[in-house]
């Protein structure tokens, strides 16, 4: 071992304390999830109330009125969902960005940082959740309900 080697803590997580594992879940898994849950309700719910049989219909089947509002507050939840996640794992991140220290080179060879590692993933797949969610919004306002 030499001794940039020694130099480093012996876990490859030394900071893991500062972050809780229920916080680095959340933070890596939210956005991903709440997304998951939108997409699959919201296209039960669009094509439930427009296909109630083999045939197409050109309006909602009535008495399914509440499928709509409820397809807008799906997407308004995983948005904010989305988003916690992203500041749950900025605040993991900020609280760990001093994990490793060395040329990233070095880093990677050992794998020291890991729980800035996901706390950096946490932060890109929540904003991107979040992003990829909001473009599912624009489909529900912009497309015609069943005339599709």
């Amino acid at each position: 071992m030499s001794a940039d080697h020694a130099s480093l803590s012996h876990h490859p997580a030394p900071h893991r304390e500062r972050a809780s594992t229920v916080g680095s879940a959340f933070g890596l898994l939210g956005g991903p999830l709440a997304w998951f849950v939108q997409l699959c309700a919201g296209y039960g719910l669009a094509s439930w109330s427009c296909f109630p049989k083999d045939q197409r219909g050109v309006v909602p089947v009535v008495g399914v009125s509440w499928s709509w509002p409820t397809m807008v507050v799906l997407l308004v939840v995983s948005v904010i969902i989305a988003v916690a996640a992203f500041f749950a794992a900025y605040r993991n991140f900020q609280q760990t960005r001093d994990e490793g220290h060395g040329d990233p080179a070095h880093l990677m060879e050992v794998g020291s940082g890991r729980t800035r590692f996901v706390a950096l993933w946490g932060m890109m797949l929540g904003a991107g959740f979040a992003v990829a969610t909001v473009i599912d919004a624009v489909a529900f306002v912009v497309l015609p309900r069943c005339a599709g």
